[in-house]
C-alpha cells in the first residue's frame, strides 16, 4: 500500500482507512478545499445520501396525465370555468394567465408546458407535505403526481381528503392508496367515468414494480 497513488476520487474511498492518520489529515484537506462542493444543500451531499433521485418518473407521470386530460392547441375553458390550454395547463411558465385570445400551442410546445408545472409547481409542494414521499418508488409518485394535477398540488391534509392522507402518511398503510384514490371521482357527475377510469390507472401504476 506504501506505493499507491490515488488517481480518482473513488480511489481514496476505496482504500481510505479512518486508523491512518495520514488518511484522515487527507480528507481533512480535501474538505477544507471543496467547502462548497460538500455543503449540505449541494448536488455532491445529496448524491451521497442517496437524496438525489431518478427522474423519469417525471415523465411516467407526464405520460398518464396527457392521456387523461387530452390535448387541446387553443384555448378552452376546463369544467371549473378556468381558461386551459394543451394538456390541462392554466398559465404559463412566467404566470401570465390562458386567455381566450392566446395563440394555439404546439403539441411539442404543451408537453413542455406540463413537464414544467409538474416539475416546479406540483413535485415540490408534494415533497414538503407527504412525510413517505421519499421512500416512494417512481411509479408511485407519478400516480400521486397524476391525482395532483387533477385535484390539485396541496391535497395532503386538506379536510376532503382525510382518506388519501392517511392512506399516504405511513408505509404500513400503502395499501390503501388503490381504494383510497377511487373516492375522489365526482361521483353523480358527468365526468364520473372518466375520473374512474383515472383514479384505475393511477393506483395500478401505484402498484407496479417495473
Amino acid at each position: 500500500m506504501t506505493n499507491w497513488q490515488p488517481n480518482k476520487l473513488r480511489d481514496f474511498f476505496l482504500h481510505f482507512d479512518s486508523g491512518n492518520p495520514n488518511h484522515l489529515k487527507a480528507a481533512d484537506l480535501l474538505q477544507k478545499h471543496a467547502s462548497q462542493v460538500m455543503s449540505d444543500t449541494a448536488e455532491w451531499v445529496k448524491t451521497f445520501r442517496g437524496t438525489v433521485s431518478d427522474k423519469a418518473y417525471l415523465e411516467t407521470a407526464g405520460k398518464i396525465i396527457a392521456e387523461f386530460e387530452g390535448f387541446r392547441a387553443t384555448p378552452y375553458k376546463c369544467p371549473a370555468g378556468v381558461w386551459t390550454i394543451g394538456f390541462g395547463s392554466t398559465y404559463y411558465p412566467d404566470g401570465t394567465l390562458v386567455t381566450p385570445q392566446d395563440t394555439p400551442v404546439s403539441r411539442f410546445g404543451a408537453e413542455k408546458l406540463l413537464a414544467g408545472h409538474i416539475e416546479k409547481a406540483i413535485v415540490p409542494v408534494l415533497e414538503q407535505t407527504i412525510p413517505t414521499w421519499g421512500l416512494m418508488n417512481g411509479n408511485q409518485k407519478a400516480a400521486i403526481i397524476s391525482f395532483a394535477y387533477n385535484l390539485g398540488p396541496h391535497f395532503y391534509g386538506g379536510s376532503n381528503f382525510n382518506t388519501i392522507t392517511k392512506a399516504l402518511s405511513t408505509k404500513d398503510n400503502w395499501k390503501q392508496v388503490p381504494s383510497a384514490l377511487m373516492l375522489y371521482v365526482n361521483p353523480g357527475s358527468s365526468f364520473e367515468a372518466g375520473l374512474r377510469r383515472r383514479r384505475k390507472a393511477e393506483g395500478d401504476l401505484w402498484t407496479r414494480t417495473t
